[in-house]
């Protein structure tokens, strides 16, 4: 027998009442003091702490008497230096015997032509025609997440460029569609 949405609500509906029907029973309906556990009888004082040391150095610090170094304390910012009181001026600190950090690794490279791209069937993934960059007749048909030459993954195929990474490296980078010359 089939139920229908508005019997279904009203099966849920039923059972949520009957669950907070139940809280309250069992958590407000009870007396505050009975689930508490705390009576007089098991009372037992707390190990507290002797503050009269903390009275005694908050006095003392109350007796200090603020001295000022010659700067306000109410403005942002550095004490003025006057002109007079500076040396020589310094020239920055340049350090020539450094080794100096490697060069940034080069981005992927595609040693393919990009000439145009397709969907086979209509409306399915798109795929790209590569040929190689020395002049050679064979053309490699790829789609996104295809391998190239062993080493650079096809990310994404766009209609006027194709995104790839080289997987050895992990540097992407990018071809633009190139338009043959018209004859």
């Amino acid at each position: 027998m089939a139920q229908t949405t508005q019997q279904k609500e009203l099966i849920a509906l039923a059972a949520l009442v009957v669950i907070a029907g139940s809280i309250w029973y069992f958590h407000v309906g009870r007396s505050t003091t009975a689930s508490s556990g705390l009576s007089a009888n098991n009372y037992s004082p707390i190990n507290a702490q002797d503050y009269g040391r903390i009275f005694v150095d908050l006095t003392k610090a109350q007796g200090t008497e603020y001295k000022s170094a010659g700067r306000n304390i109410f403005v942002m910012g550095a004490l003025q230096v006057e002109a007079a009181n500076r040396g020589p001026a310094r020239k920055p600190f340049v350090a020539y015997n450094l080794p100096q950090p490697p060069p940034p690794p080069e981005p992927a490279k595609l040693p393919m032509v990009f000439f145009g791209y397709g969907m086979l069937p209509a409306g399915g993934a798109r795929q790209a025609f590569l040929k190689e960059e020395p002049p050679g007749e064979e053309v490699h048909i790829v789609s996104e997440g295809d391998v190239v030459l062993n080493h650079i993954r096809i990310l994404r195929i766009g209609n006027e460029r194709i995104d790839f990474e080289d997987t050895i490296t992990g540097q992407r980078g990018s071809k633009n569609l190139e338009v043959p010359p018209s004859a």
